[in-house]
């Protein structure tokens, strides 16, 4: 249960982080000016990071954990 909601949450962030994307690409973003492109600059790290986030939320492996595909090989 804690594996689909939290997989399910990543899809959450992954979603907003693309839709931030791509209004900042498509939307009126385009005529920000002056220290408005700094923001731009920042709301575009935060969707890159929202994107990132939601991905490790969803495919999450802790370090101590190992796939049996690599118990196998080892």
């Amino acid at each position: 249960m804690i594996n689909g909601l939290r997989r399910l949450g990543g899809g959450v962030v992954m979603a907003a982080g693309i839709g931030l994307g791509v209004w900042l690409v498509f939307g009126p973003a385009h005529d920000w000016e002056g220290n408005m492109r700094l923001v731009k600059l920042v709301l575009g790290l935060a969707a890159t990071g929202a994107i990132t986030g939601g991905a490790r939320l969803i495919f999450w492996d802790p370090k101590g954990e190992a796939s049996p595909a690599a118990v196998d090989r080892a």
